[in-house]
Order: C-alpha cells, then structure tokens, then sequence
C-alpha cells in the first residue's frame, strides 16, 4: 500500500491513497536522483581524479483520480486541489508511506495540477513535485541529550581520552545513508560553550558567557545556519560573530557519533543541559 501526503506552508494537507475522494494511481522519483561527477585531470593523465558527487534536484511525479458524487462536488475538490498545491505558498512537506514505513522531504509543485478529461465525476491529474534537497528523511525528528551525570573514577594524571573521565559525553547514532546536520541547544550556565564530535575531531565553540536561563541554539544545515541565544525573556542574540575560529559547523557522520560538551567554568558542567536534534537522510524511499 502506498500513500502520499502533502502539507502546505499553510498547514493544510492533501492525502492521496487508496480511497475516495483522492486515490494514487501511481508515484514516481522515490528511487535515485541524478548525480553529477566532479573530477580533475591533469596533463597524461590516464582517466581522471574523482572529487565528489553532486545530486540533483529530487522530481516527484504523482498521478491519480478524483472521484467525487456530483460535477459540483468535483469542480470544488479540484479548487481544494489548486488552493492547497499553490506553488506560490513554498516549500511544503510531503510524506511518502509504503508498505514498510514512511519517509518526508520538502517539496514544492512545480506548476499548478495537470487536470486531463474527466469521466463523468471522475477527475484524474497529475502532480509534478520537484525537492531541492533530494534526501528523504525520517517523518519526525529524532532528539537526544547530553547531561552531566555524577559518580566514576577519577585520575590524578590526564590520561588518554578513551580512559578519560566521560560523564558530559554522550552516543549519537546517525541510521541514514549519508551525514546530517544537527541542531544544538545549549542550556547554560557556560563560559565559551564547546560542542566537540570527538569521532571526528570537529567542534563548535561561542566565546559567551552563557547566563543560567540562556539557551544557545546551533544549527550546521547548509543555507540554514545560525548561532543565536535565546535569553530568559525571549528575546534572540545574534551570536554568530562570536565563533571560535577554529569552530566547524559538523555533522554526524553514518554511524556511531561521540559528542562532548564542555565550559571554560569548572562548575558550568555539571548544571548545564544540551540536547542534539537532527533527522536521518536518505537517499531513496
């Protein structure tokens, strides 16, 4: 069985399945996307030096029927049709279910609804979706947090980081197919907050004196970046010039992800709160 689902920016949805008034005929782009090749050749070189792979923009196609009681009936739900995919509105959500469980991505009708001859009450049309980020993702994103716990050993010596003291660290599993942006809050107190993925060797680190109540945000998506504290009255501070220079905007690789947090306070640690959020990518449904 499959289904689709669309929400606009609106918060008004579309379901298309296996029932009347709306039913999928047929759904198409869940599989790959194109790529583009990226090498570099030099002079007698044989073939070329790969350097990565760019996807393309994801295009879905959706076809189905509209199946309504009168002529009126129809003409109203091909209004609702034309209401709710209006590409003018932006990029919406829409939700693919299959037999074994469901995928999102952000998409955006390309134009507005082909309406082909009707048959009697019968409408069919085709939908024509194109996603810039061509990643399906999990319908709901996944969240974990990091948190001081007391109590283990402790060395006179520093000792090497796998017998190290490990209370403000945490695991995060990366299930999709490829990395992942992450959005970080980081609940103070902090004296210059860090964020470390210690499986890469990256880290994030404001040079703020984090209050008790503030909570930094972080977010390392592409095109959608930002450092900011959200103070106790609610209130945002632009604190993306406060970065550290050496900072990276990392992501959690596939797999298993360590991540750390700490303060330049000694004390700061063991009250303050983070907590990690991000969805897992696929590259197909």
């Amino acid at each position: 069985m499959e289904r689709v689902t669309y929400t606009n920016a609106r918060g008004e949805s579309l379901v298309l399945g296996t029932s009347k008034p709306f039913y999928l005929e047929r759904i198409k782009g869940t599989g790959g996307v194109p790529g583009d090749l990226l090498s570099t050749q030099s002079p007698y070189q044989d073939g070329s030096s790969f350097v990565e792979m760019r996807l393309a923009d994801r295009p879905i196609v959706v076809e189905g029927g509209i199946v309504a009681n009168s002529r009126e009936q129809m003409y109203q739900y091909r209004r609702d049709f034309m209401r709710i995919l209006n590409p003018k509105l932006g990029l919406g959500k829409l939700v693919y279910t299959n037999s074994a469980r469901s995928y999102a991505i952000q998409a955006i009708a390309e134009n507005t609804p082909e309406f082909d001859d009707r048959i009697v009450n019968n409408q069919p049309f085709t939908i024509n979706f194109i996603c810039p980020d061509p990643y399906f993702t999990d319908e709901t994103q996944i969240s974990k947090g990091l948190r001081f716990e007391s109590g283990g050993l402790t060395f006179p010596l520093r000792l090497p980081t796998q017998f190290a003291y490990s209370a403000y660290r945490g695991l995060f599993q990366n299930d999709g197919d490829v990395e992942t942006p992450v959005e970080i809050h980081y609940k103070g107190p902090a004296l210059n907050p860090v964020v470390i993925n210690e499986t890469t060797g990256e880290f994030i680190k404001v040079n703020y004196d984090l209050g008790e109540n503030d909570v930094l945000v972080i977010n390392t998506a592409f095109g959608q970046k930002r450092v900011e504290v959200v103070n106790t009255d609610g209130t945002r501070t632009n604190v993306f010039h406060w970065i550290d220079l050496g900072s990276t905007f990392f992501q959690l690789q596939p797999g298993r992800n360590m991540l750390r947090y700490d303060s330049d306070r000694e004390g700061d640690r063991s009250v303050a709160t983070v907590t990690v959020y991000w969805y897992n990518r696929y590259g197909g449904g």
